[in-house]
């Protein structure tokens, strides 16, 4: 079978000559949607030089999912959006079977954007963290340090294979980032990962271990502080029902509580469904210029039939 490879060119140039095609009367109004393609998990979700940008999973080439790029549009008022071109194309070794989901720091006026390569082999899959630059918020770089975090960091008992969604972070002047994985008793669970220049990164600890009933993998974490308490959001997969709460295939979660700096450990004390709907899925915040907390979410879930007009 013929290798298939993927660059940022190859998309671009698709969106531009095929985008007109779309049958724009199926096209949502009110929400942010891609040019042409399939479209998921919302990543590096941010402010910068004065403009909010947001980048998405993406595959253009058809309306389901395939191996995921980086979409990328950026707004004045989260409502007008102006789509850019595709930020990451999984066209490294490390990143050859997608880009998947991450996140955005500003550093040195320089956006930085973190997100896991997934790699396919024989015997299963591996997925790594990888860094990428931007000088004008538009064009990425991937620093030649990639991957900068494997699953030879990790502790036994956290799985390799199930290592994504870096979410970074700045406190006190270090680098930190939650990402999702599988703790070996089956259950979810997030480890933080530290770094003093965003490119040489090393494990913390395990940040929150999940329990029985809260599903097998945490997925797209993101922490931050909010009126004074530590909140960590997740989306696990397969959350057990409890009367009108989690009846989504997968859910999205808010934890919230204090970090104990010292073990670097989350000890929550209450979590609650962020919406009961079917269609909120990766939901990831920025703290904008105003000093407001703002939360954009996937409206979607995988596992329920949709005509395939609809996702284009």
């Amino acid at each position: 079978m013929e290798k298939v490879t993927y660059t940022l060119d190859k998309a671009n140039r698709y969106i531009t000559e095929q985008q007109k095609s779309v049958i724009q009367d199926f096209k949502a109004v009110n929400h942010l949607t891609a040019p042409i393609g399939w479209i998921n998990d919302p990543n590096g979700f941010i402010q910068y030089k004065g403009e909010y940008h947001l980048f998405y999973q993406y595959y253009p080439y058809d309306s389901a999912w395939g191996p995921m790029h980086w979409g990328h549009a950026k707004s004045k008022d989260l409502v007008n959006w102006e789509h850019l071109p595709v930020a990451l194309a999984p066209d490294q070794e490390y990143d050859r079977n997608g880009c998947f989901s991450g996140s955005a720091i500003v550093k040195d006026d320089q956006l930085w954007l973190m997100y896991t390569g997934h790699i396919e082999e024989e015997d299963g899959v591996r997925q790594v963290q990888n860094m990428a630059y931007s000088e004008d918020g538009i064009h990425f770089t991937k620093i030649k340090q990639n991957p900068v975090a494997t699953g030879e960091i990790l502790p036994e008992e956290v799985s390799f294979r199930d290592f994504r969604d870096p979410k970074v972070f700045e406190k006190d002047g270090r680098y930190y980032s939650v990402v999702a994985s599988q703790h070996k008793d089956q259950v979810g669970c997030i480890v933080l990962l530290g770094s003093d220049d965003l490119v040489d990164w090393n494990f913390e600890s395990i940040f929150l271990k999940g329990e029985a009933h809260q599903g097998h993998v945490f997925e797209c974490p993101d922490f931050f502080e909010l009126n004074g308490q530590d909140c960590l959001i997740v989306s696990p997969m397969r959350y057990e029902r409890d009367g009108d709460s989690y009846h989504n295939i997968n859910s999205s979660v808010l934890f919230t509580g204090k970090v104990d700096w010292d073990s670097k450990q989350f000890i929550p004390d209450s979590v609650e469904e962020i919406d009961h709907g079917q269609d909120f899925y990766a939901p990831q915040t920025l703290v904008d210029d105003q000093g407001r907390r703002i939360m954009v979410a996937w409206m979607q879930t995988w596992g329920r039939n949709i005509p395939s007009h609809e996702l284009n």
